[in-house]
Order: C-alpha cells, then structure tokens, then sequence
C-alpha cells in the first residue's frame, strides 16, 4: 500500500517555516531585545542618579550637623565671639576651610572640591542674591535694624548655605541648602 503524502485539497504537507516566518519571528525577537536592552540601560542610569543624590543628601546632612556641633561648642565657649569663631573655622581660609569633599561623586572640574560653605555675614543681602529663600535681608545682630554690611564680630544668628556640585552623566548637577546657625 502506498501512502498519500498530498494533504486536503491535494497539495503536499508542509514541514518547518517558510522564510518569511523566520524573517518576521527573527525582527520580533530583535525588537524584544533591543527594549529590554534599552530598559536595563535607563534603569542603570537611574539608579546612579538616585545614588548620587542620596549621596549628596548624606553630605548635606552630615555637613550641616557638624556646622550646627560646631555652633553650640563656640557659643557655649564664648558667645560673645560665638560669630568670629564659625568664621575663622568654616570661612575662607579658616581652619576646616569654606570647601569639603564629597566621597563617591565626580568632582564638577579638576581640582575643585564638589563641597562649598557660605556664612553670610551681610544684613543686606537678599534672597535674590543668595540664589535661596532665607528671609533675607534679616537683622543678624539684634540691633533693630538689617543696614549691617558686616556683623562678623556681633552676630546671633546667621545663615549658612551649603552648595554640592558634581559632574554627572547628564552634566553638571548642583544641589543647595540653606539653614541658620545660631549663637545659643
């Protein structure tokens, strides 16, 4: 007996995929894996950028508790001198210096410190030149009035602003904080 290899209508049984089958499985296939590549490089890039800013926050916040530290030990020492002393440790030049390192995040340029400190020791200033709300120009010396161009030597309260710049994938990234720091 002869076995009929014709299936229905007479036309021979197919076995496999034509090539146009393939051709259409194959750019599937490599469309699946070009999203999935894609997906997996946003996701890495987010998860630096999340790091970095967790990093920063942590350098902010370790940064402003050592101000703070510093602050209630040169006002509790000699209040009357409690300003001059904050100047003279976190102001330019002072002996921690008005610039800090950042472990783990890219320097913004060669040499320069991503970390920087500003005291402000001018009744005057605005929050417009601050770059910041702070509520200023504010009487930092308690004399009644916010004319002061420099209370260095007879200020109670004064803000600190602290400014964090690193160089990202996205560019140069920047992040600041304000806060006062008062003489107790």
């Amino acid at each position: 007996m002869h076995r009929n290899t014709l299936g229905n209508g007479g036309r021979r049984a197919r076995r496999g995929f034509t090539l146009i089958e393939l051709t259409i499985a194959m750019s599937m296939l490599m469309i699946a894996m070009v999203s999935a590549a894609s997906t997996t490089m946003r996701m890495h890039s987010l998860r630096k950028q999340n790091r970095d800013r967790i990093v920063v926050q942590n350098a902010m916040r370790s940064m402003g508790e050592r101000i703070q530290a510093q602050s209630y030990r040169a006002s509790f020492l000699d209040p009357d001198t409690w300003s001059a002393k904050m100047l003279a440790t976190y102001g330019a030049g002072g002996t921690v210096g008005s610039t800090f390192e950042v472990d783990l995040l890219n320097e913004p340029g060669p040499g320069v410190l991503p970390g920087s400190i500003r005291i402000v020791t001018d009744e005057t200033a605005t929050d417009a030149a601050l770059g910041m709300e702070l509520g200023m120009p504010r009487d930092l010396n308690g004399d009644g009035d916010a004319l002061d161009t420099d209370v260095t030597g007879t200020a109670c309260i004064l803000p600190v602003t602290l400014d964090i710049q690193w160089r990202s994938a996205r560019g140069l990234e920047q992040v600041t904080h304000g806060f006062y720091i008062m003489g107790y």
